[in-house]
Parts: structure tokens; C-alpha cells; sequence
């Protein structure tokens, strides 16, 4: 008799849709196109300069999942059930490191309240831009689902971030703080989709709604400080993609009329009239760029964009917030075999194109 040799077959992959006791669809996203449509952009010069224009998102749902007995990675914000690791919990690792993942039982913190936590936020949480566009929306969609339980915030919970949550009338006694490099184990965890940028690209009016919420809150005076028609937001003290004639840039732009603006000088709240007032916002691509969440309707946003970091997410933010978007592409020199985003530009920005584009935009500012 020919005996056959046993075939041991891989263990199978564990996803998110495999341990939930629940998955809710909590919104259908519509599909971003990046051909421009608005009055008037067709009349715009150079438009090959342009990045966008053949770049299209697929409209998907967003979902939260309701997961029982899970441990939570809080660094790599990685979901494992029974020590397995749920391998679409992850949004920037995969492969070798992913898989070299495993509960840490020994260092493992169990949070012995039965009630639900709210997982609404991913690990660059003390960026601006994913806070602002990941995190936010995710704490609104908790907020309005109506269920009881507690938000998990980072221990090292900044004032500015503590702010964003009481804008949207979450109270630091509804929330629960997790260390940055401990496991955690939850009887009941519900994670939300949005905390890790799954509606980066797509229009989500539920991100529409949670700005909404915050521009609504905001009590302070509206001062002459505050308002501008014109800002540019200055990266002069960022060292990420840094631009060699940047002070060029600033001395055309106040030449302008421009104000630049150093967002953090000032307050979420005084960033929020900032950009409610302002007609036609300027920016190089940078987190700061995230308050365009709260312009009103047909504000102008024009993005100098670097060729090696051509990511269309706030192409997406003006189209779901209804702006009237344009960006120029600039090659930075940045070696793009070897992309690296935070890389400085090596190249010089043309100044005299940027003028001239401006001077065809600000055509467009409304009365």
C-alpha cells in the first residue's frame, strides 16, 4: 500500500469579519474624482501641471466592528484574538513584522469593566492631519451611535487634542488613556474604520458633519486678528520637506496681500475662524493644510505640490467640503526611484509661476 505524505496546511489568516460579533455599516462613501468641475477651472492656464486629473477613488462602505475578548497592541494598534493576530486590524505594517507580532502576556493590562471601548484613533495620533482626519470623524461616528462606553485616548493627550474632543462634546470623563507601548485586554472593543484613513480618498459626509459639530462650538470672539481673506500657511519652522526659497514665497505673498499663518500660534479655536473667514487659502502639502476642514463652501485652495509626495488627501477634504481646489505639481529633485515624502526639495520653487497662478485663482475669490 503507498503511503501518502501528510500535507500540513498554512495556518489560516484571521480578519476583522472572522471574530466580530458585529460589523454596522455607519455610512456609503461616494467615489472622489480628481477631474476639477467647478466654474471657472477650465479657463486656468498650464493645466497639465496640474496632478490630479487622472485619478479616480472607488466608492466603499465604512464600518465599525463590535469585537469581544481582544487585545489591543496600542503602539502598532494591532487587534489579536485568542493570540492570533487579526491581520487587517494593521494599517502600516505587514509581512515579517506583522506576522513576528504576539500578545505579551506577561506585561498585558486587563480592563476588568465590561463595558465597551471606543478604538478611534491610529498610531500617528500626535499628527495633526491624522488626528484631524482620522481620529475626529471616528469619535463623532462613536459619539452618534448611540452606545455607551468609554474612549480610548493617548496617555500623552495633548491640550490641542483634548480641545478637538470637547469640540465635539466628548468629555475627558468618557474617556479612558492608554500607554503608547502596552497591551491591553477589553472585554468588548468596537474599532472604527475611520480611525486608520479608510475614508482618506472617498467623500465621508459623516467627517463633514464632525467639523460641522466643532465650527458650531466654537464660542470666542471674531476679532479683525482673526480674519483674512487671504492666508498662506507657512512651513518655515518645519523641517520635513523643507523649500530653501520659502521666504521668496512669503515675501511675494505678503506682497499680495497674503497673511501667513503659523498655525500653531494659536489656539483650535482661533485655527477654526481663521480658516471659517478666509476666501483663498496657499499652501505648500503639510498637515496644516488639515483646517481647510473647516473653510465654508467655495473657498479657494491652491497646493504646491512636491512631485516625490503627490497625495491627493486634501484634494479629497476640499471636494467632500465643496472648495474650489487646484494644485500645481513642482519637481523637488528628490530622487523618485528612492521616494522618500519628508525629504527636503533639493530643486527651487518657481516663484514667478506661482504669481502668475495666483493671479488667475484670486480672479475666482468670492464677494
Amino acid at each position: 500500500m503507498e503511503l501518502k505524505a501528510e500535507v500540513i496546511s498554512e495556518p489560516k489568516d484571521l480578519y476583522l469579519a472572522d471574530v466580530a460579533q458585529k460589523q454596522v455599516e455607519i455610512e456609503f462613501c461616494d467615489l472622489c474624482d480628481g477631474r476639477l468641475t467647478w466654474v471657472g477651472v477650465e479657463r486656468l492656464s498650464n493645466q497639465h501641471y496640474y496632478p490630479f486629473s487622472g485619478w479616480k477613488s472607488a466608492a466603499k462602505p465604512i464600518y465599525y466592528y463590535q469585537l469581544p475578548e481582544i487585545v489591543l497592541d496600542v503602539y502598532y494598534k494591532v487587534f489579536f484574538k485568542d493570540n492570533k493576530t487579526i491581520v487587517n486590524s494593521s494599517h502600516f505594517i505587514n509581512g515579517d513584522l506583522l506576522k513576528s507580532l504576539s500578545v505579551r502576556s506577561e506585561n498585558l493590562i486587563i480592563y476588568e469593566d465590561q463595558e465597551p471601548v471606543f478604538c478611534c484613533f491610529d498610531h500617528w495620533e500626535g499628527n495633526y492631519f491624522h488626528w484631524l482626519a482620522h481620529a475626529i470623524p471616528a469619535f463623532y461616528a462613536a459619539k452618534q451611535s448611540g452606545i455607551e462606553g468609554k474612549y480610548l485616548i493617548p496617555m500623552a493627550l495633548t491640550s490641542w487634542q483634548q480641545r478637538t474632543l470637547e469640540l465635539l462634546g466628548i468629555k475627558l470623563s468618557q474617556c479612558l488613556q492608554v500607554e503608547k507601548d502596552r497591551q491591553y485586554f477589553f472585554s468588548s472593543l468596537i474599532y472604527y474604520e475611520l480611525a486608520t484613513g479608510e475614508a482618506d480618498f472617498i467623500e465621508s459626509k459623516l467627517s463633514v458633519k464632525a467639523y460641522e459639530i466643532m465650527v458650531g462650538n466654537v464660542k470666542i470672539p471674531v476679532t479683525s486678528e482673526l480674519c483674512h481673506d487671504k492666508i498662506y500657511i507657512s512651513r518655515a519652522n518645519k523641517e520635513h520637506r523643507h523649500l530653501s526659497n520659502e521666504g521668496d514665497l512669503i515675501a511675494l505673498l505678503k506682497a499680495k496681500g497674503y497673511f501667513i499663518l503659523d498655525p500653531e500660534k494659536y489656539s483650535i479655536d482661533e485655527q477654526i475662524v481663521i480658516f471659517q473667514h478666509a476666501k483663498i487659502v496657499v499652501a505648500l502639502l503639510g498637515a496644516g493644510l488639515s483646517n481647510i476642514a473647516f473653510c465654508k463652501p467655495n473657498t479657494i485652495i491652491y497646493e504646491l505640490i512636491p512631485s516625490h509626495h503627490d497625495n491627493p488627501c486634501f484634494l479629497t477634504m476640499s471636494l467632500q467640503g465643496q472648495l474650489r481646489y487646484w494644485a500645481d505639481k513642482f519637481d523637488t529633485g528628490v530622487d523618485h526611484n528612492q521616494p522618500d515624502h519628508l525629504s527636503a526639495w533639493v530643486n527651487i520653487l518657481d516663484i514667478d509661476f506661482v504669481s502668475k497662478r495666483l493671479d488667475e485663482l484670486e480672479q475666482f475669490i468670492p464677494e
